[in-house]
């Protein structure tokens, strides 16, 4: 268990976000940094040469934060870690209900469409063996469901969950939108609402 989190009344804090350019959960803690104006110095690391993050963290995958002596792994640890320390800063809409909803969001984002986005990107099932071409048609089958289901839900909004953009827009965001920069794949113009989002949260 985490030891008490100290009084920040005059602290100096210095946030250090270690992490890969292309990865989905690595962009979703560096646009929710963003949103919630938190400072921090930002390390890229090479994919082929894990050696910091292994000497940080003791484990190999990113994100990383560094928080003074903390070192918190996990995109979704990260952001419940910022949350909980600095405030929810814009990136949680003040809904109790709501607030619920944006981290069910996340997570469907994460364990969901970030499984079929890793296939497509990577070429590879979650073991790691090679797309066979039913499987990649199975997985296109499956984003176009979820694809469909997103258009059918921002019909009647700008946003996720209302008017303004939340922690379950950037969830969904920096998934869709690693798909479209490093897959190479427009989002269809079946999916008119889908895309105009996606436009809004670029524009960000």
């Amino acid at each position: 268990m985490e030891a008490a989190l100290p009084d920040l009344t005059g602290a100096n804090l210095a946030l250090r976000l270690l992490h890969f350019e292309a990865c989905p959960f690595c962009e979703k803690v560096r646009l929710s940094m963003r949103r919630m104006g938190l400072d921090h110095t930002s390390q890229v690391i090479d994919p082929a040469d894990r050696s910091e993050i292994e000497r940080i963290s003791g484990q190999r995958l990113v994100p990383v934060l560094c928080d003074d002596d903390r070192v918190i792994p996990d995109s979704t640890r990260i952001l419940r870690y910022l949350v909980a320390r600095y405030g929810e800063r814009g990136l949680l809409p003040s809904d109790p209900a709501a607030q619920a909803l944006a981290w069910i969001v996340e997570d469907y984002a994460d364990e969901v469409l970030g499984s079929l986005v890793y296939a497509i990107l990577k070429n590879r099932t979650r073991e790691g063996e090679p797309l066979s071409t039913e499987n990649r048609q199975e997985i296109d089958r499956h984003l176009e469901t979820h694809f469909r289901n997103l258009e059918q839900l921002l019909s009647q909004r700008p946003f996720v969950l209302g008017d303004g953009a939340s922690l379950a827009d950037i969830a969904l965001f920096a998934f869709v939108h690693q798909l479209v920069k490093f897959g190479r794949q427009e989002i269809s113009s079946a999916f008119p609402h889908l895309k105009a989002w996606h436009a809004r949260m670029e524009a960000l």
